[in-house]
């Protein structure tokens, strides 16, 4: 069993990034609590129970697919969000602006805080 505790753990201290959003789609106030999961990977299938299908925007009803999208900057960084969500977007800009110095820079500063 792979869990995300550990992915946690390697985060840059910025776990919200990866964990805020998290959540159902039913409306919340105020940020979301990370939560975490048990997920297996099995042949290249990563296999999830239903509250992080849910979290992840399934609905028990509808029953229909859900596109994800992952984005990675190794090692370190890793995000699966529901393509076309803010959460994706914050994802693939992250990844995008990992090559940019300054934003290295502010990142070392703001690790060694």
């Amino acid at each position: 069993m792979l869990s995300l505790r550990g992915l946690q753990r390697r985060l840059p201290r910025h776990p919200s990034l990866a964990f805020s959003r998290c959540q159902s789609s039913t409306a919340r106030l105020g940020p979301a609590a990370p939560k975490e999961f048990k997920v297996v990977l099995d042949n290249d299938t990563l296999y999830i129970d239903q509250g992080l299908a849910e979290a992840l925007g399934w609905d028990r009803v509808k029953q229909d697919s859900v596109p994800l999208t992952l984005h990675g900057w190794g090692p370190t960084y890793f995000a699966i969000a529901r393509t076309g969500s803010d959460s994706e977007l914050l994802a693939r800009r992250t990844v995008e602006s990992g090559s940019d110095s300054n934003v290295q820079q502010v990142l070392e500063y703001l690790r060694d805080r």
